[in-house]
């Protein structure tokens, strides 16, 4: 199993971008020495908290590890124009030695859309055109595209990443969304929102079907909120105290309705963690780790260990330990 790490790019409103930006790169620094394989982070504009842009954030950390693979886990595709995005994935992927995940979403929140005037109706309209011509882009020498948001002629980009080197992800919640996924991309980045069970119904009914019939590989990408300590109150206690919070404010967002279940996010910790977070001591992370291989078929686990408010400290001392007693037991 491979294990990534989500850099945060968010931090409590009252904290610089300064010490964001500081705190960030001390966990990318900390999963490099520990091992980790995956670099990622995401996206929001207008945010509540302290946040740092994506692709520069991630350009930023290019120096800081060595060959880890870096994705955008994601950018929100409505509000970009794919030749921009597409020269910037590439210059992305030119200042690394790895692999480098192409990681789009649609987005979700009110507010984005009205502040770059794009009607929500044609949200999933302009996810799929952008998507479409932005791997165009990254991977062919010419390109012709005539959709109804995007179009252009004969063009191309002057660098392009190594074919063999460039996955593309799709992040979906409801039911439709895994399915363009599974129709698309190379994998469904899966949210951190949903249980395993409701995973494992989905990829079951609207993923592997489609894979199937493509003749590719069904495997994924989990994007899951977790914290190792030393015992598991310890982990739990953590969370809870800065994990709520961070839920609390995806409800004022309106991530509840983005879920297949507009519900389900709408619990107390205890139920909200059950089958969802993963935290615990690294004895346990490894066995729920292994859930994750033989009901969902995960190749790579990708961690969020920081939310607005923790120190970073802990957050480091949380990947270090990941580094010396989970990834040599997965």
């Amino acid at each position: 199993m491979r294990i990534g790490l989500y850099a945060n790019p968010q931090d409590a409103s009252d904290r610089t971008a300064t010490a964001l930006r500081d705190g960030v790169v001390r966990m990318a620094r900390a999963a490099d020495e520990a091992g980790f394989d995956h670099l990622t982070a995401g996206q929001h504009y207008l945010s509540d908290f302290t946040q740092l842009q994506l692709v520069p954030m991630l350009a930023r950390l290019t120096g800081e590890v060595d060959d880890m693979e870096i994705g955008t886990g994601v950018v929100l595709l409505p509000f970009h124009h794919p030749v921009d995005l597409a020269e910037r994935i590439a210059t992305l992927d030119a200042l690394h030695d790895g692999p480098t995940v192409f990681g789009a979403g649609a987005g979700y929140r009110e507010p984005e859309f009205q502040a770059f005037e794009i009607p929500e109706e044609d949200r999933f309209l302009r996810t799929m055109e952008c998507f479409d011509l932005t791997t165009r882009l990254l991977t062919e020498e010419s390109v012709t595209f005539e959709g109804e948001q995007f179009a252009v002629k004969d063009v191309s980009i002057p660098v392009r990443p190594d074919p063999d080197d460039l996955t593309t992800w799709l992040a979906a919640n409801a039911d439709s969304a895994v399915a363009r996924a599974a129709k698309y991309a190379d994998a469904w980045f899966v949210n951190p929102h949903a249980t395993i069970t409701e995973i494992r119904e989905q990829k079951r009914e609207h993923y592997d079907p489609i894979r199937e019939k493509r003749e590719k590989a069904a495997w994924l990408p989990v994007f899951r909120e977790a914290f190792v300590a030393p015992t598991h109150e310890k982990a739990v206690e953590t969370a809870r105290e800065h994990l709520w919070e961070k839920y609390q404010r995806y409800l004022d967002w309106g991530q509840d309705e983005a879920m297949e279940d507009t519900d389900d996010l709408h619990k107390p910790f205890e139920q909200l963690a059950e089958d969802r977070f993963v935290l615990g001591t690294p004895a346990e992370v490894c066995e729920e780790i292994d859930r994750y291989d033989a009901e969902l078929d995960a190749e790579l686990v990708v961690f969020r260990v920081h939310w607005p408010g923790l120190d970073f400290d802990d957050a480091v001392e949380c990947i270090e330990l990941i580094g010396d007693e989970v990834i040599p037991n997965v």
